[in-house]
């Protein structure tokens, strides 16, 4: 009984760090910005934008027509700025991918296993 507590509770867990570790990662996806403006304020996150960061500063005198994907920059070698992490959002990103997992879990123990 205790032994299948403790696998549970390490499944879920497990399932809370690749939550975590898929919406982290998910800020390298690139994002489509309609307007020279927005580069001010690029939202980068899925399914909830976190990541806040001025890509004006890299790339103002990139000239592109708009709408264009943009990636967030973490190059050091350039003038990039800070990335501010909106906590909120990042916390129901993690929470549906979360939900996500153990609904796929529940699937696969229920109809493949």
């Amino acid at each position: 009984m205790m032994s299948e507590l403790l696998d549970r509770l390490f499944i879920w867990l497990y399932l809370l760090f690749v939550s975590v570790f898929l919406v982290l990662i998910s800020i390298l996806m690139p994002v489509t910005i309609d307007e020279r403006e927005e580069l001010s304020v690029a939202m980068f996150g899925y399914p909830f934008p976190f990541a806040q960061q001025d890509l004006m500063i890299t790339y103002e005198d990139y000239a592109v027509d708009y709408p264009h994907k943009f990636t967030i920059s973490f190059n050091m070698l350039e003038n990039t700025s800070s990335i501010y992490f909106h906590k909120t959002p990042f916390f129901f990103s993690v929470l549906i991918v979360y939900i996500g997992l153990l609904i796929i879990r529940y699937l696969h123990n229920r109809f493949l296993l």
